[in-house]
């Protein structure tokens, strides 16, 4: 991965996640109602830095983590005496 793409996938990840979650659990836990766009925004300014600061810093980790979850199992050679 090149390093402009690297920066433009987490900056449009943590942006994705930042609205999503911050729009939703704030919908949720006062209603979707006409007040709820000014708090979903405040909200949302509060969620995108810590959200591209965890895409920075837990995500790489995370995918490492999830690698070597899925890495081929070893296999180990039997020999048989005679």
């Amino acid at each position: 991965m090149s390093k402009k793409q690297f920066w433009i996938s987490t900056l449009l990840s943590s942006l994705t996640m930042a609205t999503m979650m911050s729009g939703l659990i704030s919908g949720v836990k006062m209603g979707f109602s006409a007040e709820w766009p000014p708090v979903w925004g405040q909200s949302f300014l509060m969620a995108w830095p810590f959200a591209l600061f965890l895409n920075l810093t837990v995500l790489p980790q995370i995918r490492n983590f999830a690698a070597w979850l899925c890495r081929p199992k070893e296999t180990v050679a039997v020999v048989e005496s005679e």
